[in-house]
């Protein structure tokens, strides 16, 4: 069984970060929310949750650091997702819920809290498969996002020095809740939004966990 979270470690998630207040709690709250949200199915008409499917601690553990990583959804929309974008894809189906945003955040929260401390290895869960295929449409999104780097951040942030700040999202800031594919959305207003579900985000944040994995994304493990 998945471990709960006990009250007193919300503290440490993600070290060095301040749990800022945030409309519905901290980034520690989010955390626990996202726990209820993974063990416990909003809709009493279909009580299948996530970790009904999804009890294996060790595996579940890993799957913050695999992404992005190819999702094989039926044609044509199997592509390179981020845990946020997979995660608002699966809630959307299966939990029926109008708003899928804060239920996908807050999954999103509390899985990389649980995978805090794992290697970075997009693409790859230790134990399980690795297909040819899906890594190789991740090394292309990773060249993808590479050019989208140079057009629209390096010549302000340098990869390098960007890449390590990718770990400490979803966090609170401003008094807000944020993640990665939403900040990269706003943050150049003078340039059209990728779009927190586009694939170009998703492109640019494998660009950027590519440079924390210590090996070529997309090549074997």
């Amino acid at each position: 069984m998945i471990r709960s979270i006990a009250p007193g470690l919300i503290a440490v998630v993600w070290a060095g970060q301040a749990l800022a207040g945030a409309p519905g709690g901290s980034l520690g709250q989010l955390v626990a929310e996202g726990e209820q949200r993974w063990k416990s199915s909003p809709d009493p008409r279909d009580p299948v949750a996530c970790a009904t499917c999804h009890h294996d601690p060790d595996e579940t553990r890993g799957w913050a650091a695999s992404f992005p990583k190819y999702r094989p959804l039926p044609p044509p929309e199997g592509r390179v997702m981020t845990l946020l974008q997979a995660n608002a894809e699966a809630v959307q189906r299966h939990y029926g819920l109008a708003d899928s945003e804060r239920a996908a955040l807050a999954i999103t929260a509390y899985l990389t809290w649980r995978g805090a401390g794992v290697p970075v290895s997009p693409g790859i869960v230790a134990g399980q498969p690795v297909f040819d295929g899906r890594l190789q449409a991740l090394a292309e999104s990773v060249g993808r996002g590479e050019w989208l780097y140079a057009r629209r951040c390096q010549s302000c942030h340098d990869p390098g020095a960007v890449a390590p700040a990718v770990l400490r999202f979803p966090r609170a800031a401003n008094g807000q809740v944020e993640s990665l594919e939403g900040f990269l959305g706003r943050h150049r207003p003078d340039l059209p939004s990728p779009g927190r579900d586009g694939q170009p985000t998703a492109d640019v944040i494998a660009f950027l966990m590519s440079r924390l994995a210590g090996r070529p994304v997309g090549g074997a493990p």
